[in-house]
């Protein structure tokens, strides 16, 4: 039976973390796979005797590559990738632990919207842990009410990372200019978001990740993340850091309008502080999201604030952060102006909202938030 997916399993060292992974996907994948499984030159005799001894299941079927040294992250999974010819690539981790149904779920999520290229699951990476002494499976099993939903991530991370072919075709492989492990994932989710996709994670697939166990013996950890860094922010620019508050009264699709399009400054690699007035639906869990009308956005922080309190919580929150916010967003008010005089002490640029999604620099340059590219550009220009 042809794979549905292609599952490629980057292997390096650490034989015990390789054998849960394994027996996991072995355990728990019902949808016809192929698992690639690429060494990146394990020195533990361990590991080559576990790999040349691995056979498949009814399910999944197992192919092997050993390359000679440690490749890095990029080149190991382009080998995987370069071998795969199904509808749907999923990169693993070695460290990683899946559930029943974690592949199945991802692959739905996936084929529920085109604009849909790259999907991650639930994790406790995401914030998402097993209470107790409940296992990944046990807490896979309370995710299951949430089939179909999904919220839509500033970029994927590989993880555990499923992408359609469809991608592979117009954006290529992961970039070998990021060596070692680190941004390869970053930079390969803006090409795709260039291309037309999104990145999003399935709210009831679940996988389990022993995050950082596979990086424990890489070698100039600290030296790798400062280089990639570099490449990624030369060439896409830093991350922002956006503060947005809503204090107008108004209706649900009013501020659904205003989420949307902070959405789209998300998406150009922005992390949002979105600040909505107590007694709102929209707030820190807006009724739309329970019924489908609006996507959530991880990178866009919703919090509920009362109206006395709101100027000294307004003030702690930019003058204390240690990121410091870039922008701040607010209606034209004396707590505006306080700001911008204290822009020596902040630093961020403050923007009065004008009418719809119009935002105000100053007295004569004014942006459009349905454009976000162009209020994007402009803040990194600024730095």
């Amino acid at each position: 039976m042809k794979p549905e997916c292609d599952i490629i399993l980057l292997s390096y060292e650490s034989p015990d973390l390789l054998k849960k992974c394994v027996q996991s996907v072995l355990e728990h994948t019902r949808v016809p796979a192929r698992l690639i499984i690429v060494d990146n030159g394990s020195r533990d005799p361990e590991v080559a005797r576990y790999l040349h001894a691995l056979r498949g299941s009814g399910t999944v079927t197992v192919e092997k590559l050993f390359s000679e040294a440690n490749e890095g992250f990029a080149a190991g999974m382009n080998k995987g990738m370069r071998l795969s010819d199904a509808p749907f690539l999923c990169l693993l981790n070695n460290d990683c632990v899946v559930t029943d149904g974690w592949l199945e779920e991802m692959i739905a999520v996936a084929r529920g919207r085109d604009d849909i290229g790259l999907v991650d699951p639930q994790s406790n990476t995401f914030g998402s842990w097993p209470d107790g002494g409940a296992s990944a499976n046990e807490h896979a099993a309370l995710l299951q009410d949430k089939k179909g939903k999904f919220v839509e991530l500033g970029h994927a991370v590989a993880f555990a990372c499923l992408i359609k072919r469809e991608v592979v075709e117009r954006v290529g492989y992961l970039d070998e200019a990021y060596q070692g492990v680190c941004y390869e994932d970053t930079d390969y989710s803006v090409r795709a978001r260039k291309a037309g996709f999104i990145p999003v994670m399935a709210e009831a697939s679940y996988v389990f990740h022993e995050e950082q166990a596979s990086r424990k013996k890489l070698e100039d950890k600290e030296e790798i993340y400062r280089r990639n860094k570099k490449i990624y922010e030369g060439r896409w620019g830093r991350l922002l850091r956006i503060f947005f508050l809503d204090r107008l009264e108004g209706s649900d699709e009013r501020l659904f309008e205003n989420y949307e399009a902070l959405k789209g400054i998300a998406r150009e690699s922005a992390i949002v502080d979105m600040w909505v007035k107590a007694g709102v639906s929209a707030g820190a869990s807006p009724a739309g999201f329970d019924e489908g009308k609006i996507i959530g956005h991880a990178d866009i922080r919703t919090n509920v604030f009362s109206e006395d309190l709101i100027a000294p919580a307004v003030l702690w929150q930019v003058l204390t952060k240690k990121k410091k916010y870039d922008a701040v967003i607010m209606d034209d008010s004396p707590l505006l102006r306080l700001l911008r005089l204290l822009k020596p002490l902040h630093g961020a640029e403050v923007f009065s909202a004008e009418d719809g999604t119009l935002v105000r620099s100053g007295k004569t340059t004014i942006f459009d938030l349905r454009d976000p590219a162009r209020l994007a550009a402009y803040l990194r220009r600024g730095a």
